[in-house]
């Protein structure tokens, strides 16, 4: 949506929800995606299920490669067509690394959706696409309610040989796409306040269309299949 809708959102949910602890305003955030060499996780979540691995990091700066020294986190997320079910470590980089690599890294790896991460690295994935991007995030304090903006968003290519096994930063590929305008996203469960009802509906009005994942509208662009969030080339 434009600049100036978002903005009139988040004013209202400013109002109405403190900032996100986990988020720090407007730092950077840099994601960096996995799938196989067949994409079989990118053709999974185009169907509406699949099993996303994703590694995270913050920088006050936009770096210029991923994997950088530091904290990093590791992510699994499962989607299905009505539920989402999201898995989330904090570790040093040295552990995500490791964990990319097929070693037993994480606590607890037999279980859960890091079980099933595991079996997606043993089938070849391995990190393909990065979005970068600087997020304002809102949520209550029972996390709820959450509510983002997104500015600056930035799909990037990974190359494959930048999947090496060394502790080096990995540069990022060639940019693939810019979002122009701010991506929001308003998440809950349970029963909305009023205000959050209202805001939807607001929402719904202003916005063009439903948007697919980041994940799915990088790889869409990484594989020529699309203009970005728009519908699939036939």
């Amino acid at each position: 949506m434009s600049e100036s809708i978002a903005r009139l959102v988040m004013r209202t949910t400013a109002n109405n929800l403190p900032l996100s602890r986990d988020d720090r305003p407007y730092q950077w955030s840099t994601t960096t995606y996995c799938d196989t060499l067949n994409w079989s996780i990118f053709r999974a979540a185009q169907k509406g299920s699949a099993m996303q691995l994703r590694i995270r990091e913050y920088h006050r700066t936009r770096p210029q490669g991923v994997m950088n020294p530091g904290a990093a986190w590791i992510e699994f997320k499962d989607d299905e067509e009505d539920t989402s079910l999201k898995e989330r470590f904090g570790v040093s980089m040295d552990v995500a690394r490791a964990f990319l690599r097929g070693e037993m890294a994480l606590p607890d790896p037999d279980h859960g959706l890091a079980e099933r991460a595991g079996r997606l690295l043993k089938d070849g994935a391995r990190p393909v696409v990065v979005t970068q991007y600087n997020r304002l995030a809102y949520n209550s304090l029972d996390t709820a309610v959450r509510i983002t903006a997104d500015h600056n968003l930035m799909y990037f290519a990974l190359p494959w040989e930048a999947r090496d096994d060394n502790d080096h930063p990995s540069p990022l590929g060639s940019l693939l796409a810019m979002e122009p305008d701010v991506i929001v996203e308003m998440k809950w469960y349970g029963e909305l306040p009023h205000w959050a009802i209202d805001l939807h509906a607001y929402l719904k009005e202003n916005t063009r269309e439903e948007r697919p994942s980041k994940f799915i509208v990088a790889m869409r662009w990484l594989l020529g299949e699309t203009d970005g969030a728009k519908k699939r080339k036939k």
